[in-house]
């Protein structure tokens, strides 16, 4: 067994902590990378570390004094020595070779002082003996989740005859050629600048007039001394530049400091079958083909993995009281989030939200009824045209896109045809972001009995939406945005008094008539169509998560936060605001690019990176694009987005990279400290 490691923090870098301290001193979650190496180390079995320093070495000095004076050398049973490496601003390796005496005799563990690893994953490199001629690197082949791919040190790998593994088994493969310039068509894998090193890789950087570690791993590797060890589901990340301090951030906050990715180690006590589902989604998609993203458009929404887990249960038919009971919990559970009292019915159906607006239009609007469309975006506008669809008399009131609607031209437009039956208008115009004047029109409507039917789609779960404060007589919404459910359901809120208008009204369609949706839901509590069964479990479980998160009005402290994060951030890049009308949403920012930068190249970049942003539509689509804060987002994710827009938009505009995305001059590196990659 290893129980002994070099550490190496010797170099500058590029500062991801507070000026003039060392990054290894910088705090990631709860404590400074050098507390958590020591740390890990110590549980593995390792009690003698080496750590070599130089640029403001005194302030490591100092900072592992006070860990022992705390205790936590001796609780960990470390002793620590220190190497001073004068040339820190050199190659890396002349870091390795200052701790001569410390890595000549035996094999050792050397660690990047600037990196988070699995402690699993250096338990299980501290169980190689410790003699051996062989250096053994850790590399991961899963390249969809590397950070930093274009960055990151590649390697390429031959199989390794059976039978002619040392330990730790089963180290996969040799390292045939690594480097950071390696063809990305002869890569298999990267390095993870995490291994167990013979003395035979010092022999090889002796050789080299500049002692690269890369160059010396090469070396090594062309003498057939350096295994790849596979490092599979283990989680890693360096953490030498401020975007990857924000990515490290984001993987402690999810899988604990343990880094354990759910289901790829066995757990220490009987798990549910709960957890044991969560464990297999979360395995499946770790499988699947396609890189997965991070949603920031307005719907469909990031799920929880509880929700993903929701679509997996025994077949049910969709004309059993198992299933009439998902119904009503559905029902129950929608009303509040409605603003409804007990007496307004909740219509399920499966379709998307334009649906549910088909359903509410054609179901309410009695023969020579003219429909009012309030329309100031892109939903405002299919309104009215659903109305021309069906041949529905119908009046357009149009506010330029980005303006509110004036509740002073909706009652002018009222007096001035008094055919009108119904109101339509779009609660959360999602094109443009603003909220509209519900409350205002609802009043207007009151007071002449026509019927307010108002599209909540982009609204419900976060935004203020009460329909009978408002005086709303058919709602109406989908699962996939601020609710954080799958896509497929959407579903009306109809007042009790706005029954009897539909029933005295013929159907115009089959599928989406809301009377047959009525009789069924009364007679047998289902659907008159086949559902979506897997979405309907899906949607309540959502929606439990939502009150068990406080509610509507948690929800949407939480993403108030989270919209004035973003759009800080981004004003201060350059984008501006579309509208500032006081009335924008909380789910979603609208914004105008900075001059010289396109949308598309701004999209490409950051899907590449792991984001999906989304384009506006219309008059918006060259120059604006949109960003949801809604859906099961954490505060590192969204922190993560931000560095990785303020890298590609200092780049387009520092000219590093043109609109085509391709590089318009010397590639822009980052300093690295003692590091392989």
């Amino acid at each position: 067994m290893i129980t002994r490691a070099l550490i190496l923090a010797a170099g500058r870098g590029v500062r991801i902590g507070e000026p003039g301290v060392p990054n290894c001193l910088a705090r990631v979650g709860h404590a400074s990378l050098l507390r958590r190496t020591l740390q890990v180390l110590g549980q593995a079995g390792v009690r003698q570390i080496a750590i070599t320093v130089g640029w403001r070495g005194d302030l490591i000095r100092r900072a592992v004094a006070a860990e022992a004076e705390r205790g936590l050398l001796d609780a960990l049973g470390l002793e620590v020595s220190f190497f001073e490496n004068p040339g820190w601003d050199g190659p890396n390796g002349e870091s390795v070779r200052v701790a001569r005496e410390f890595v000549e005799r035996e094999r050792c563990l050397l660690v990047m002082a600037d990196q988070i690893a699995a402690p699993a994953l250096v338990e299980e490199l501290s169980r190689a003996s410790a003699s051996g001629d062989e250096s053994i690197l850790c590399i991961d082949r899963d390249l969809a989740r590397v950070f930093d791919l274009d960055d990151a040190t590649k390697v390429a790998t031959r199989p390794v005859a059976p039978g002619q593994l040392p330990s730790p088994a089963p180290p996969l493969a040799r390292v045939r050629a690594i480097g950071k310039q390696l063809a990305d068509a002869d890569a298999d894998a990267v390095s993870v600048g995490l291994f167990v090193m013979a003395p035979s890789l010092l022999a090889e950087l002796d050789r080299l007039a500049e002692p690269s570690l890369t160059e010396g791993v090469q070396a090594a590797a062309d003498a057939g001394q350096v295994l790849a060890h596979d490092i599979g589901t283990q989680l890693w990340q360096d953490v030498d530049s401020p975007q990857m301090r924000l990515h490290a951030e984001w993987l402690l906050r999810v899988y604990g400091d343990q880094l354990a990715v759910p289901g790829a180690v066995a757990a220490q006590v009987a798990p549910s079958p709960a957890d044991d589902t969560m464990a297999l989604v979360d395995r499946l998609l770790t499988l699947k083909d396609e890189p997965g993203h991070v949603l920031l458009n307005p719907g469909p929404v990031m799920t929880s993995a509880r929700v993903k887990a929701s679509l997996v249960h025994h077949d049910v038919c969709h004309r059993d009281a198992d299933y009439s009971g998902v119904v009503r919990r559905l029902q129950d559970k929608l009303r509040p989030v409605f603003g409804a009292s007990p007496a307004h019915e909740i219509l399920l159906l499966t379709g998307s939200g334009t649906a549910a607006m088909e359903m509410a239009i054609t179901s309410s609007l009695p023969p020579g009824g003219r429909l009012l469309v309030v329309s100031n975006g892109a939903f405002g506008e299919r309104l009215a045209e659903i109305a021309a669809l069906h041949a529905i008399p119908h009046t357009v009131l149009r506010t330029p896109w980005g303006q509110l609607p004036n509740p002073i031209d909706v009652g002018q437009a009222l007096d001035a045809h008094p055919d009108v039956a119904a109101v339509a208008m779009i609660h959360h115009e999602t094109s443009v972001g603003l909220l509209n004047p519900v409350g205002a029109v609802g009043q207007l409507c009151r007071q002449r009995d026509v019927l307010l039917i108002v599209d909540a789609v982009s609204a419900l779960g976060a935004e203020d939406v009460d329909v009978v404060r408002d005086g709303v007589g058919i709602g109406f919404s989908s699962s996939n945005k601020c609710l954080h459910a799958i896509s497929g359901v959407s579903f009306l809120c109809v007042a009790p008094h706005v029954w009897e208008r539909i029933e005295g009204i013929a159907p115009r369609v089959y599928y989406l008539d809301a009377l047959r949706y009525r009789r069924y839901q009364h007679e047998l509590l289902q659907t008159p169509f086949t559902p979506a069964v897997s979405t309907f479990f899906a949607l309540e479980t959502a929606l439990d998560e939502l009150a068990e998160q406080g509610g509507v009005p948690a929800r949407r402290e939480v993403y108030r936060k989270r919209n004035l994060r973003i759009r800080r951030v981004l004003t201060d890049l350059g984008f501006e605001s579309f509208t500032n009308t006081g009335r924008e949403s909380l789910t979603i920012s609208t914004l105008r690019l900075p001059e010289g930068l396109a949308f598309r190249h701004l999209y490409d970049r950051l899907k590449e990176r792991g984001f999906v942003v989304y384009g506006c539509k219309g008059d918006l689509a060259e120059r604006h694009m949109q960003v949801a804060n809604m859906g099961e987002l954490s505060d590192a994710t969204v922190d993560a987005f931000l560095a990785a827009t303020t890298e590609v938009v200092l780049a387009a505009l520092e000219n590093r990279e043109s609109p085509s995305g391709t590089r318009s001059g010397t590639p822009r590196t980052s300093p690295r400290a003692e590091s392989i990659r």
